[in-house]
């Protein structure tokens, strides 16, 4: 698989992230053991993702069971485990970290779902799977990652007709975010910064989906990170969750949240081209 130099700077920080081997989903207990690690000082921040992973994980437990699904740059293969042990009949997670894929295939022999959760290391804006190939596709904070005019046309040529995608996503509108963003390089690659999710890609996605759907997540209850090793953490945080829920429907304040959860359906095949291996 070769790559140019974006590519070898999202191998390079990935595989140096992964390293680290942190769960995806953040706990008191994972943040204290990676508190020396510089690398995820910014990992407080998923302590208020609640709303937005109850919306995914349940709906992927109405839609894996039975079905083939890819994890979309799956990192350390956590969701996976997670969708194999939903009952799909097959997961294929994907991603351009070796370390990331190595150890999502020590979670699955550790879980006794090998048979199901198979890893590639692959290249997720040119992938060796056939057309129409998946029933379910789960995407987690990688877009920004990717150049979307090339990950877009192949993750519809990838879905079944039929077939469905959840993604979610950090948004690029807030000031106040992007500015700790930029005051925080070594966080991230130099790729990433400049394509964080707008809403002009959302309009991007709908050239190659016939549906697109965005929920908005996470504004105010950012202000309970403060909090999030205190008992007073649950409290706030389900305050500022219900004062979301009304704020973020709002079209001139949305797109300020830190986070968008979307679905994609209805592939346009008519927009992109067909693979070599189909």
């Amino acid at each position: 698989m070769q790559m140019g130099d974006r590519k070898q700077q999202e191998i390079d920080f990935h595989n140096k992230l992964r390293e680290g081997a942190a769960q995806q989903r953040w706990s008191v207990e994972e943040e204290k053991r990676l508190e020396d690690n510089p690398l995820w000082s910014n990992f407080k921040f998923y302590s208020v993702e609640r709303k937005s992973i109850d919306l995914v994980e349940n709906s992927l437990k109405a839609w894996v069971p039975g079905k083939r699904v890819l994890d979309y740059c799956c990192g350390n293969g956590d969701d996976t485990v997670k969708m194999a042990k939903m009952g799909a009949a097959e997961v294929c997670g994907i991603d351009i970290s070796d370390v990331g894929i190595e150890h999502g295939r020590n979670h699955a022999r550790e879980e006794g779902v090998q048979g199901r959760a198979k890893f590639f290391v692959m290249d997720a804006e040119n992938m060796e799977f056939p057309d129409n190939h998946f029933d379910v596709i789960k995407i987690y904070g990688c877009l920004h990652h990717l150049d979307l005019s090339k990950a877009l046309p192949e993750l519809s040529r990838v879905m079944k007709p039929d077939g469905i995608a959840i993604a979610t996503e950090a948004l690029g509108h807030n000031p106040i975010i992007h500015l700790y963003r930029k005051m925080t390089p070594d966080l991230r690659t130099p790729w990433e910064v400049g394509h964080l999710l707008k809403k002009k890609y959302l309009v991007q996605a709908r050239q190659y989906f016939g549906e697109v759907n965005p929920t908005f997540f996470h504004l105010l209850t950012l202000g309970a990170i403060p909090l999030r090793r205190t008992p007073l953490f649950l409290p706030a945080l389900r305050l500022l969750e219900a004062l979301d829920s009304v704020l973020l429907k709002l079209p001139f304040i949305r797109y300020q949240a830190w986070q968008v959860v979307f679905t994609m359906a209805k592939p346009n095949k008519r927009c992109v081209t067909t693979s070599a291996t189909g």
